[in-house]
């Protein structure tokens, strides 16, 4: 950032656990600063002024402040629909925690407000532009494993209520494990293999009640509303297939969280709920798996998701509109993830396959000579 170049100003509207980790993040970097949040509850608003010395404001103050380019809204999933639309009606581009919404309909409604506005549309997962992720998109770019052929990814976990202090939402309208968690594995295949061309999926309610396990609410009892385990198949345009389980019905499982298999290779990337991770390459005639060295500039084992690079995209999109180019966490991007993960409950409920009508192109890479805070 030249000398003279003022910070995009962002205000943070949602002050849950994943804020505090959103502005550390964010204020890595001297081209973007956290200018005010605000939070339905004012107490935790306030706790992050007392962290990091932000201003605490209303919505309606945060939406009129001229000051403030980029809102980020980090609200409950059935609320970023509602959030994002009144910040692009505000005139204030926006960068939504995943998902963009929950219905396909709501992702198209606020894609074509923010064109008609002429505004920035982007949401996470951001998770994609990590070095464990980078490098094998490049491992695939390169050819390295051939035509890619077919893949696993599975995320599957016993459920939120193992942990989380009010899981409740899990496992109402707006979660469940292909929407809550779904997101980072059907965003980085596709930005590793290219658009969706069509899903099939079957889903199931293992349990209709679940005890909470974690404290301080043990005991109490969480009414399931939505499914707890998608089974799904996602047909590439390029021609690979990917099977995709999405669970918080398994107790334990030993299976990578992503593999790719190529004509002339597999490729076992990192968890997408990660920056980076280790990335393994086995290639035809080989006797054995190959650990890839990670050669790129978001590699720092302290960014990951404990160590606070969460809010990287939020940083991307901020970058981008300062120096006047696309960014990569695009809304289309989010919108071609929702249209997929909600694809699977309508085939799932209809029995067939179901075609996948909205399309984006792959995000840039980040090339590997790129210095820590930048991206281009």
């Amino acid at each position: 950032m030249s000398a003279s170049a003022k910070p995009v100003q962002l205000g943070i509207v949602g002050c849950g656990n994943i804020s505090s980790t959103y502005i550390a993040t964010l204020h890595m970097f001297d081209f973007v600063r956290v200018k005010a949040v605000t939070d339905v509850v004012p107490a935790a608003a306030q706790a992050r002024t007392g962290e990091f010395g932000v201003e605490a404001t209303s919505l309606a103050g945060m939406l009129a402040d001229p000051a403030i380019d980029i809102i980020i809204n980090l609200t409950s999933p059935v609320a970023h629909a509602e959030i994002s639309q009144a910040a692009l009606e505000a005139g204030k581009h926006v960068y939504s925690e995943k998902p963009l919404g929950i219905t396909v309909a709501e992702g198209e409604g606020l894609l074509a407000l923010a064109r008609r506005k002429s505004l920035r549309l982007g949401g996470a997962p951001d998770t994609f532009l990590g070095a464990g992720h980078q490098l094998s998109r490049r491992l695939l770019d390169d050819g390295v494993i051939g035509q890619p052929v077919a893949g696993t990814a599975l995320m599957m976990i016993p459920g939120h209520e193992h942990w989380h202090p009010n899981p409740d939402f899990y496992y109402q309208r707006g979660g469940g494990p292909m929407l809550d968690v779904g997101p980072y594995y059907v965003t980085n295949l596709i930005t590793l293999l290219g658009p969706v061309r069509s899903v099939f999926g079957t889903e199931k309610i293992t349990r209709a009640q679940r005890p909470v396990l974690s404290e301080p609410r043990r005991g109490d009892i969480i009414k399931v509303e939505v499914p707890t385990h998608t089974t799904g198949v996602m047909e590439f345009e390029n021609g690979a297939t990917v099977t995709i389980v999405t669970s918080f019905d398994i107790v334990k499982h030993r299976h990578n969280q992503v593999e790719l298999y190529g004509l002339d290779g597999s490729l076992v990337t990192p968890d997408p709920n990660n920056f980076s991770g280790p990335v393994e390459l086995y290639k035809r005639g080989e006797e054995a798996w190959e650990r890839v060295p990670d050669d790129h500039p978001y590699d720092r084992p302290t960014h990951d998701y404990a160590g606070g690079l969460r809010g990287l995209g939020a940083a991307e999109m901020a970058h981008a509109l300062q120096h006047g180019r696309p960014h990569r966490v695009s809304a289309e991007l989010a919108m071609h993830a929702l249209d997929v993960m909600t694809g699977f409950q309508r085939s799932a409920e209809s029995g067939r396959t179901i075609a996948i009508e909205t399309r984006c192109d792959r995000p840039r890479p980040i090339g590997r000579q790129v210095p820590f805070g930048s991206f281009d």
